[in-house]
């Protein structure tokens, strides 16, 4: 059953505030039998940032008392990352040892994930496929060219080499998230003067088009990006907000994750593809999902 009462203060402020009417909005709705995610859109629609709907509804289905001030814009709340521990991850064909690792936000760089036959087969199926890069309409949900990602892509799966199945099922072990949520590989490349400007590979739940791509497995949970070559100059991946830089490395792969058990998306994941000043950076991407992934109809 979705949600149809009115939210308390949908014609009110625009700067929301959890009060009386909301609680009894919530407990009206949780009667009814409405789902939460039904709620926490309503909640979203009234101005409420994502984090803080969601929550807001935990704490209240906890029995909690919630004040009207004190989740207006509920920080992301760090819990146990979903990356194992340990300084090496174990897959069946690989072992690879964590470079770096941090907790807040959970960001690890490994190293050895692929071997440099891997990188240079990979870059050669990608010279073969790749187009311009597009980006998703806040809006509509749909493809769009901007200029604030300068690159070529492509999406590949098994279907298109063995060898991209290998990768697929070696991630999946190495991060121990199910290989089916994990979305088709995505070669890129970079050419002198590529770049992509900040921005966070989680769908804006407050976005209308990030339903669209919600629908197709749910909200993206996990990013692994894999440096196929050593770049000449420029092409850092950098964590703006954090002041984190990292250097591409041929075969390693940089590791974050920014959804937690309550739902929330990590802002501290701002992240950005620096300018290649000399030569080209090749990369591949896989994101992951929080429930299976279905390719598109």
């Amino acid at each position: 059953m979705e949600a149809h009462s009115l939210s308390p203060d949908a014609h009110m402020s625009t700067i929301p505030r959890f009060d009386a009417a909301w609680q009894t909005w919530l407990d009206d709705n949780l009667r009814r039998g409405c789902t939460h995610q039904s709620m926490i859109d309503a909640m979203i629609a009234s101005a409420f940032h994502p984090n803080a709907a969601r929550s807001i509804l935990a704490r209240h289905l906890a029995g909690e008392a919630v004040g009207q001030h004190d989740d207006a814009t509920a920080d992301y709340v760090y819990g146990k990352p979903m990356l194992p521990p340990g300084r090496v991850l174990v897959a069946s064909d690989c072992e690879s040892s964590k470079l770096f690792s941090c907790d807040e936000p959970v960001v690890a760089l490994l190293a050895d994930v692929l071997s440099p036959r891997e990188c240079d087969r990979l870059i050669e199926i990608g010279r073969e496929r790749v187009q311009r890069s597009s980006v998703v309409d806040p809006d509509s949900g749909g493809e769009v060219l901007i200029d604030a990602r300068k690159s070529e892509g492509a999406f590949v799966n098994g279907s298109t080499d063995p060898l991209v199945a290998t990768i697929d099922r070696r991630i999946a072990e190495l991060v121990q998230q199910p290989v089916e949520n994990g979305e088709d590989l995505h070669i890129l490349r970079y050419g002198a003067g590529g770049e992509y400007r900040p921005h966070f590979d989680y769908f804006p739940e407050e976005q209308a088009g990030s339903k669209h791509h919600m629908q197709r497995g749910g909200q993206r949970i996990a990013t692994l990006i894999l440096y196929l070559n050593q770049v000449e100059d420029g092409g850092d991946t950098t964590f703006p907000d954090i002041g984190l830089t990292i250097h591409p490395r041929r075969g390693a792969a940089l590791y974050f994750e920014y959804v937690n058990a309550l739902g929330q998306t990590d802002p501290r994941t701002l992240h950005a593809g620096m300018p290649v000043e000399r030569g080209e950076k090749w990369i591949a991407t896989k994101w992951m999902r929080r429930g299976r992934f279905r390719t598109q109809d």
